[in-house]
């Protein structure tokens, strides 16, 4: 695999108040007219070797994990796809083929490939999704999504992944992007124990409710899903009860992912909700003086930077059980929660 350093991903429409306050807050995928994306990695080919003949290049490939880390065990790696013509390729499955190409990243690197899975499709929340053996090209009021693979990379560094897929009507393409593994994960990661935060709730005295949502906006100002600001993480884990607990501001979200994650967080409190606390927390205290929420600082603030949204799983011992950055879908989600062991309380 020949990996080139990709050309700087568009710039998002940043707000004016993050660059006066320096507030590096990088987000995943944006959505305008494509798959673009604001702190995602994407990048340019070259020749690939060992790939069974000379595959076109069809496609950019947009790095949609937020924390990549060195890992034994396989963790979700999640990927958008973008069609040189600008529609994007959804649908299906693809082939993605890991290497590693050093500790500093080279202007451009040569290495064969350690690391082969199967990337499956994972559409947003709230798009309905159609059945489709092959990946198509199709425009993004159609259809949203990433391509998730389970992939445990063994080394600190960048890396090179290529996309090949089998897009029906072009046939097969090509796509790579490099991205960089840390030595250790920079958010809470699963098996850790829980940040015992008090994040904003209904009851909060003296507080706007766009600070415990961003949609809590205009002369009424009300909360649209008060049932996910009940509980705070502290209390759950007081009473020992599991939580999900979803971090995203659905306003300001770069991405737009945000508030279909959080809507879906809150559907499946319908279901579970009797024995699983179900927590939003909005991003930003004060979106104007960049302020963030004393909870989503502590979790996600890192280097400057804040990636959202990201749901977190808290079991009934403290620890946290799963986590799902950028984009979570209901049966990853449902998956875990079926598996939770019952209340200590």
């Amino acid at each position: 695999m020949r990996i080139a350093r990709p050309a700087p991903a568009p710039a998002p429409a940043r707000r004016s108040a993050t660059a006066r306050t320096g507030l590096g807050r990088v987000a995943g995928l944006l959505l305008a007219l494509a798959l673009l994306a604001a702190g995602c990695r994407g990048g340019g080919g070259g020749d690939v070797k060992g790939s069974g003949g000379n595959v076109p290049e069809g496609f950019s490939v947009f790095v949609a994990s937020y924390d990549i880390a060195v890992s034994p065990r396989p963790r979700r790696f999640i990927a958008g796809l973008q069609a040189l013509d600008e529609r994007l390729v959804n649908y299906g499955t693809v082939t993605m083929r890991f290497a590693w190409l050093g500790e500093t990243q080279p202007q451009q690197a040569s290495a064969a490939p350690s690391i082969t899975a199967t990337g499956r499709f994972l559409p947003i929340p709230g798009v309905k999704a159609v059945q489709a053996d092959k990946p198509r090209l199709t425009s993004p009021s159609e259809a949203r999504g990433v391509y998730a693979a389970d992939v445990a990379f063994d080394r600190a560094g960048y890396w090179g992944v290529e996309v090949t897929a089998d897009v029906d009507g072009q046939g097969m393409r090509r796509g790579t992007a490099s991205f960089q593994v840390t030595e250790k994960p920079q958010v809470p990661d699963v098996g850790q124990p829980a940040l015992k935060t008090t994040n904003l709730t209904m009851g909060a005295k003296g507080v706007p409710p766009v600070a415990i949502d961003s949609r809590a906006q205009g002369k009424n100002g009300k909360v649209p899903d008060p049932e996910l600001h009940q509980k705070t993480i502290a209390g759950a884990l007081a009473a020992g009860r599991p939580a999900v607990v979803v971090f995203s501001t659905p306003v300001y979200c770069v991405s737009q992912f945000c508030g279909p994650v959080t809507d879906m967080v809150d559907g499946l409190r319908r279901t579970y909700g009797d024995r699983i606390d179900f927590i939003h927390v909005e991003i930003w205290k004060d979106f104007q003086k960049q302020q963030l929420n004393d909870a989503a600082k502590a979790w996600l603030y890192r280097g400057d930077n804040l990636n959202e949204p990201w749901v977190f799983v808290i079991g009934s011992d403290g620890r946290i059980a799963a986590r799902f950055d950028n984009v979570t879908t209901q049966p990853e989600l449902e998956q875990v929660l079926k598996g939770l062991p019952e209340s200590k309380g």
